[in-house]
């Protein structure tokens, strides 16, 4: 589908010259039934047509200008992973500042049509492939540009950063660029790989000469809700990766969003700075207590993965909790909630998802919002 940001110009100014058509006709229609009474007054109406239709074309061309020039002045904003939880939240951000022009990538037409109903002008992107960065960037023509990669192998989480990084550099006129990380990637141990792969791409970005800034979430929020992975949350029960008694750090996804918009609304204040992202430090039990707390319905903690298993077949995930359980996230909240001051809570995370509403279900299982 070829890119035409200027597109709905063409089609406002055809339907307001119909207007302005119709609106001359039915002036010329009065000032021919008075002339029949006054000869004066057809010469004084004709003037006042001519006067009235010149005014309109003026008051067209003023206002398309008008249109024009706000359209323009907002920067385009490209989002890779426009459909990510990540990326959504981005869009979502960037759309209620109502100051950019913003572009999505997503991988499915279902998806693009829900963005294009919003405003949102998307194209196709496969991670790992620079024909289709290199095709985003050159539909988008952006000022700005926000990315983050997909949990991987070091290797492959690695080159799919590359990629972008090197496209958005090809390409040139880019002004700033957002990354989002991972909390602690440069203190977390090598057999962390799926932090150590972001810490590459953060290096790859902080080489490649273009303005950026980064940003370091700690767990999601999300990973309490998560039924392409298995753990759906369900009436009475919650499940996370660790034990009951970690205490790990906490932010939502949206506010991720938030504070990605705060960094492209003011690239200068921003460039070459990094945000951790956290907004909650609680346990598995806190987590069940305020899942209790908000929903009226008594809650339990449980692990979603047997840690023997871990320890087995996701020895990326098991070095992860084996640095929470020694190290653990450093993010200061405060200085996150100094950007993002309304960020959510657990307790508030959950009133979002809908949860109020076990308390009136008979059923033992919730199928909520995803």
């Amino acid at each position: 589908m070829p890119y035409r940001p200027l597109g709905w110009l063409s089609n406002w100014s055809q339907s307001r010259a119909t207007y302005t058509t119709a609106v001359d006709r039915d002036l010329i229609r009065h000032y021919c039934r008075t002339s029949r009474r006054n000869s004066h007054t057809t010469l004084t109406g004709e003037s006042e047509i001519a006067a009235h239709t010149a005014h309109s074309t003026s008051q067209t061309q003023h206002t398309a200008h008008s249109r024009t020039a706000a359209e323009m002045a907002k920067p385009k904003v490209l989002v890779f992973l426009g459909t990510s939880r990540q990326g959504s939240a981005v869009v979502d951000a960037l759309l209620a500042s109502d100051k950019f022009e913003v572009f999505a990538t997503t991988r499915s037409a279902k998806s693009a049509e829900a963005l294009k109903a919003r405003g949102v002008k998307c194209g196709p992107f496969t991670c790992g492939d620079a024909a289709s960065a290199k095709a985003a960037l050159d539909a988008a023509e952006p000022s700005l540009v926000f990315f983050t990669t997909l949990m991987g192998s070091r290797e492959v989480e690695g080159a799919s950063g590359r990629i972008i990084v090197d496209a958005i550099k090809a390409k040139g006129g880019v002004q700033h660029v957002v990354y989002s990380s991972v909390a602690n990637a440069d203190v977390a141990p090598d057999a962390v790989g799926h932090f150590k792969s972001k810490l590459d791409v953060e290096d790859l970005l902080k080489a490649s000469g273009l303005n950026y800034s980064i940003l370091r979430p700690v767990a999601f929020f999300e990973n309490y809700d998560d039924p392409a992975n298995f753990n759906a949350l369900k009436k009475g029960s919650v499940k996370g990766l660790w034990q009951a008694d970690l205490k790990v750090k906490h932010v939502a996804c949206r506010d991720i969003g938030k504070a990605a918009a705060v960094m492209l609304s003011n690239p200068s204040k921003w460039k070459g700075k990094t945000l951790d992202c956290a907004s909650d430090d609680l346990t598995g039990t806190d987590v069940a207590a305020a899942l209790t707390e908000v929903s009226g319905v008594e809650c339990t903690y449980g692990v979603a993965v047997p840690r023997f298993i871990m320890r087995c077949v996701m020895k990326d995930l098991n070095a992860m909790i084996e640095f929470f359980e020694t190290t653990g996230y450093d993010s200061d909240i405060a200085a996150f909630k100094a950007v993002v001051p309304d960020a959510q809570d657990c307790k508030a995370w959950f009133e979002a998802r809908g949860v109020k509403s076990w308390s009136e279900e008979a059923s033992s299982s919730w199928f909520g919002l995803f």
